[in-house]
């Protein structure tokens, strides 16, 4: 995993935090199963993947929390970026934390485990993330199931990118550019746009039960112009460096959005960008 660039983390939370009211259902059923199969003062095992900053960890804490009554959550923050599990940690400092590489991760956490919180009863392991998925590779996501099935835990994705948004009023520019930056994301194997998909279609195949929702981004001008602005700004960057070609036609469509971003450009822009939400259940 290669860790993203804190300020852009925290440019981007309030707009996943609205996006996973739409997750909620999930966040849910998810807690029923963990009650269902551990008793009233068992200790349950959260690990955040890919923790980032800590804010992913902080808000499946913040909702999971009042659905698990009588139970004990241990937390445990995990990242092969270490600039970016230190900021996890002061987030979340009664956490454990692990560096490491996802696709090492069920030898890792294991140890890692053994080490602190102890060895999870079956039913009792939760994996979380958010916004992880397009990052992962094959290999990493074998590694994430082999975990879940190792404790028979469950898993629960949100905010995987799809290759999907929606701009109104749109521009026949827009197709060209998510096709681009789809072709970038995919780069050194990445799963990228694919990642929720691919998480969910590699655990049907293992056996494992797999619910999906949807929590897109709703972007509307001009309140959220400044971030519109930076997200277009650092898509066209990426098509550009997939596509040099493309350069003079992104600049151009860039501008443009721009514009319409700030209201200055009659109609309101308003931008909806797909997420995937995946919960697996290894039970």
């Amino acid at each position: 995993m290669t860790g993203a660039a804190p300020d852009w983390l925290e440019a981007r939370a309030p707009f996943d935090d609205a996006a996973r009211q739409q997750s909620l259902p999930l966040l849910e059923s998810a807690a029923h199963n963990l009650l269902e199969s551990t008793e009233p003062g068992s200790t349950l095992t959260v690990v955040d993947l890919g923790a980032g900053t800590g804010k992913s960890a902080a808000w499946f804490r913040r909702h999971l929390t009042p659905l698990l009554p009588d139970r004990q959550l241990a937390w445990h923050l995990v990242d092969g970026h270490a600039p970016s599990l230190q900021l996890a940690g002061q987030a979340f400092p009664d956490a454990g934390h692990l560096l490491s590489m996802m696709s090492d991760l069920p030898a890792a956490l294991g140890e890692h485990l053994e080490e602190t919180s102890g060895r999870p009863t079956p039913g009792s392991l939760l994996l979380t993330c958010s916004a992880v998925l397009d990052v992962l590779t094959q290999a990493d996501v074998d590694a994430v199931l082999t975990t879940l099935t190792r404790y028979r835990g469950l898993g629960l994705f949100l905010l995987s990118i799809t290759e999907d948004w929606h701009l109104d009023p749109a521009d026949p520019r827009d197709e060209t550019l998510a096709r681009a930056f789809a072709d970038h994301q995919r780069w050194g194997a990445k799963l990228g746009a694919h990642g929720g998909q691919t998480m969910a279609q590699s655990a049907r195949q293992r056996g494992i039960a797999v619910e999906t929702s949807e929590s897109p981004w709703q972007l509307r001008a001009p309140q959220d112009a400044e971030f519109i602005h930076r997200f277009f700004t650092e898509r066209v960057d990426a098509v550009v460096e997939a596509e040099p070609g493309l350069q003079r036609e992104a600049a151009d469509w860039l501008e443009l959005r721009t514009r319409q971003a700030g209201g200055n450009e009659g109609q309101g822009l308003s931008v909806t960008v797909d997420h995937l939400d995946v919960l697996l259940n290894a039970r």
